[in-house]
């Protein structure tokens, strides 16, 4: 099932009241979200690539991870913004949110709906080599184009998922994800709030 290549990428990366930022995606959206959230940029992603490659602390898995996300950004298949607001305790990790295009159909019939949600548990599971337990998997309507929800954890301790699917055309649909810690509420409302506020260009 193709879902799941997507779907798995993005575990590989992974409030007060503050003026709205427009972030114009490549992608043909514009997300609106509070201005403590950043496009990062390649030059800012290199950056963090090369302080990882010489700090000791670094493992193999999560350089290698970095340098899967830094090539998919390099291509212009990618885009990541995050939370410039680093949650307390949580070591290098920050909330954020990617976008990705791809050809995939959503599914939208309910027969269709409820066999996806049966068999991605088992798929993502085999693909990320943990188990994966599904807390939210049903199709909604974002501005009236069909969507495909799932929400369930990440593969770093104490934090989570949320991705939606979007069918913008035939052919094109828009995957937006967000990784957050489990004490990121706000990130969850900043990225609610950014998906329903969608502009489609």
């Amino acid at each position: 099932m193709r879902l799941v290549a997507f779907f798995s990428l993005f575990l590989l990366v992974s409030p007060s009241v503050l003026a709205e930022t427009e972030m114009l995606s490549r992608f043909g959206v514009t997300l609106y979200l509070p201005d403590n959230w950043r496009l990062l940029s390649l030059d800012e992603l290199n950056a963090v690539d090369e302080a990882d490659s010489l700090s000791k602390e670094s493992v193999d898995v999560q350089l290698k991870g970095r340098e899967k996300l830094s090539k998919t950004m390099q291509a212009g298949n990618l885009e990541l913004i995050f939370n410039t607001e680093k949650v307390k305790n949580t070591g290098g990790f920050y909330d954020n949110i990617t976008l990705i295009e791809t050809q995939d159909q959503v599914p939208e019939a309910a027969a269709q709906i409820k066999s996806t949600c049966a068999a991605l548990p088992s798929l993502l599971s085999r693909t990320l080599g943990r188990e994966v337990k599904l807390d939210t998997c049903e199709g909604r309507s974002v501005q009236d184009y069909p969507a495909f929800v799932l929400s369930y954890a990440g593969d770093t301790a104490n934090t989570r998922i949320i991705q939606y699917m979007l069918q913008l055309e035939q052919n094109r649909s828009l995957v937006l994800t967000l990784t957050y810690h489990n004490e990121s509420l706000a990130a969850v409302e900043d990225f609610e709030s950014a998906v329903q506020g969608l502009r489609f260009n």
